[in-house]
């Protein structure tokens, strides 16, 4: 038995998939605050709206101030959503990880009030990480047995996994508590401070990309880019009014790098420069959620707020984005300089803030000048450039969803995102029952992609002559452990996961390879190999196919079922007739059983029937013995070739009487054997009939 049939990779294509869950589950979790995202961005829009409407500042602080606390909640939301996708991720309950993932932060906020600066630094960021290590931590004391309050069978599952959740999130609050503590003594992070002054801004080429680099990674790693480099800003600031000071003393500002600067024209959109993003994924993407989602972060990127794409798409933790989202804003920055540096625009003078809106910014910035709006405009087309790759690329990614690598077929499953199926689509009300059977599915998925799959040969003998005549070429497989597997069984799993055309044409290979191996030791026998309706009604499939077939020289036919072809009967017509054209017969497989009946027969041009087992088993009974008999008769009128399948006793063999050749497959002669086996058997039956024939009668 063949055991390396397939072509396999030095290793498995899930790989990198399994090792970007962690991600994954940021993503989606992410994905689950965009409806607060989108209130909070409301309200700011509202606020500003009110101001340049001159409306009683009161109305604009109270919308100001809504979307200051929609803000302020955005961590506990963070850090429970992504609790929640990890507990799916680590199999234990789903919302009290969620919600002890959400206390984990009350926690590190409690512990991070003294220091102010740092909370508003890092709050996020703890929000995003910290469940990253207390989940599978949760998870790996859940299966203690020690850990566990109430015994399996003696309440109900929702409130047997809250109880067994408790003393494991007893324990990882005191971990959380303890590994805090200790990085809080570390003077670097509570006293975070990055060392810039008014003399740095004398080499701006240098300070300026830095600061806009950095402002970028911060963001990446979801660490807030504002308040970490609120020293840097508040020098930019000082440079900014320096500048004024020398302009009312009628000399030109001296510091080309201000606040003004990256806000007009190094961040436009927010960290990152974003609005180039909103632009790239609105010119090249076709992705109906990347456009809408662009759509609706519009208003605020003209506002250089950008947290719907940052927690949306998200650039938060996405190494697909990281280049074009650091590298955009220094591009920007560095050009901005030139302009300025050349004397094209003088140094801003007004300090404005980061929400300040888009061309507004630019036009106010230079000092009433449209050369700062032209500018602005020529670095959001530069900007959607580089970013214009990037979102054909994450496009790309979105449609290759996650597959699971078949070693032996040498082929994917493309429809499972393993896990991230999963994710999506196991909603906070699903139920155990739900979550069981799609773990089962990828169970099977995968215990499928290890086996090892082969053909054997069931030899076709001819009443008549007594000869082996042919053979058919079934798919078998075995699992990692070498057992043999039903065929039945790892079929239906094939045909559910789409793969049967992939297997039909592997199927077809290994047969042309089969009858080239016998050609060469000096034998032929034709064999019949079974195709799916699917293959031949696929032009890219049947072209494939049709390659495959015709190097066998007319030795390999096809086999269909009778209900395949109530398919496409124009797509079946072009292709029996192709397969003809190559040498190769058409055989309806399981002949009588098909919901087809005899309606379509006529319109196709078969060359052979294969008559289904259970007409070989109803001769038992006087109506079935007249069934098989018509049967019979209707193939021969139809000058057709009889195959009858499942043969197993002498009786059965008895009972087949017609004037037309009948062929027998089935346990009465042989079982499927090895291809090697096969030409044995053959010269067996040959050898036999020239012995009965050699007899004195």
């Amino acid at each position: 038995m063949p055991t390396s049939s397939f072509m396999r990779y030095p290793k498995d294509r899930l790989a990198a998939l399994a090792g970007a869950s962690a991600l994954r589950a940021i993503r989606e979790g992410l994905l689950w605050t965009m409806p607060c995202l989108l209130v909070a961005a409301l309200f700011l829009v509202l606020a500003i709206v009110a101001r340049q409407l001159g409306l009683p500042p009161h109305v604009a602080d109270v919308l100001s101030g809504v979307h200051d606390k929609l803000n302020a909640v955005m961590p506990m939301l963070v850090s429970t959503s992504i609790g929640y996708m990890l507990s799916i991720r680590y199999r234990v309950p789903n919302l009290p990880a969620a919600f002890l993932c959400l206390s984990y932060l009350v926690i590190a906020e409690g512990l991070l009030a003294p220091y102010p600066h740092a909370a508003a630094t890092l709050t996020l960021f703890i929000a995003i990480v910290a469940p990253l290590g207390t989940v599978p931590l949760l998870s790996w004391l859940h299966r203690r047995r020690w850990t566990r309050l109430a015994p399996d069978g003696l309440i109900g599952e929702n409130v047997r996994g809250t109880l067994n959740m408790v003393i494991p999130g007893l324990l990882v609050a005191g971990v959380v508590v303890l590994v805090l503590s200790a990085v809080l003594r570390v003077p670097g992070v509570t006293q975070f401070n990055i060392p810039v002054d008014l003399a740095s801004l004398d080499s701006p080429f240098t300070t300026g990309p830095m600061m806009a680099a950095m402002n970028s990674i911060f963001w990446f790693f979801g660490i807030h880019g504002y308040h970490a480099m609120a020293p840097i800003l508040d020098v930019l600031d000082q440079a900014t009014s320096l500048n004024a000071a020398s302009a009312a003393a009628g000399y030109q500002g001296m510091y080309a790098l201000n606040s003004t600067l990256l806000g007009a024209f190094a961040f436009i959109g927010g960290a990152g420069a974003t609005l180039s993003l909103v632009a790239a994924i609105l010119l090249f993407s076709r992705s109906e959620s990347l456009r809408l989602l662009a759509l609706a972060s519009i208003p605020v990127s003209l506002l250089n707020v950008n947290e719907i794409l940052l927690f949306g798409l998200p650039l938060i933790l996405n190494p697909r984005l990281l280049i074009p989202f650091v590298l955009t804003p220094v591009c920007n920055v560095i050009i901005a300089l030139a302009v300025v540096q050349l004397g094209w625009l003088d140094p801003a003078t007004v300090t404005l803030p980061l929400t300040s809106p888009v061309l507004l910014n630019a036009y106010l910035g230079s000092g009433g000048h449209l050369g700062g709006v032209v500018l602005q405009v020529f670095l959001i087309a530069l900007g959607t450039c580089l970013y214009a790759p990037f979102v054909v690329a994450l496009e790309r990614q979105r449609k290759a969803d996650a597959t699971v690598y078949f070693k032996s077929l040498d082929t994917t499953f493309p429809r499972l995102q393993e896990e991230s199926l999963l994710f999506a689509h196991d909603p906070v009300v699903s139920t155990y029952a739900n979550r069981a059977r799609r773990s089962a599915e990828i169970s099977r998925i995968r215990t499928i992609s290890e086996y090892d799959f082969y053909l054997e040969y069931q030899p076709q003998v001819s009443l008549r002559s007594g000869l082996c005549t042919g053979c058919e070429a079934l798919l078998r497989a075995t699992g990692p452990e070498g057992t043999q597997q039903a065929p039945l069984e790892f079929l239906r799993w094939l045909a559910q996961a789409d793969l049967m055309r992939e297997v039909d044409l592997w199927v077809a290979k290994q047969a042309v390879l089969q009858c080239q191996a016998w050609r060469r030791a000096g034998f032929a026998l034709p064999l019949t190999i079974n195709v799916t309706s699917s293959t031949l009604t696929s032009a890219s499939y049947l072209d494939k196919l049709v390659k495959v077939l015709e190097q066998a020289r007319g030795q390999v036919s096809v086999e269909l079922t009778e209900d395949a072809l109530v398919e496409d009967a124009e797509a079946l017509h072009t292709a029996f007739g192709r397969l003809h054209g190559i040498g190769c017969r058409i055989y309806i497989d399981d002949f009588g059983t098909g919901y087809s009946a005899l309606s379509y027969l006529h319109q196709f041009q078969i060359d052979a029937v294969k008559i289904d087992r259970s007409f070989v088993l109803a001769q038992r009974s006087e109506r079935g013995a007249q069934v098989m008999s018509g049967l019979l008769r209707f193939c021969e009128a139809l000058d057709l070739q009889i195959i009858v399948e499942g043969v197993e006793t002498q009786e059965q063999i008895s009972a087949l009487e017609s004037s037309a050749e009948i062929i027998v497959q089935g346990w009465f002669y042989s079982r499927a054997l090895p291809g090697d086996s096969v030409v044995q058997f053959a010269r067996q039956r040959m050898q036999a009939a020239a012995q009965d024939t050699a007899a004195p009668t």
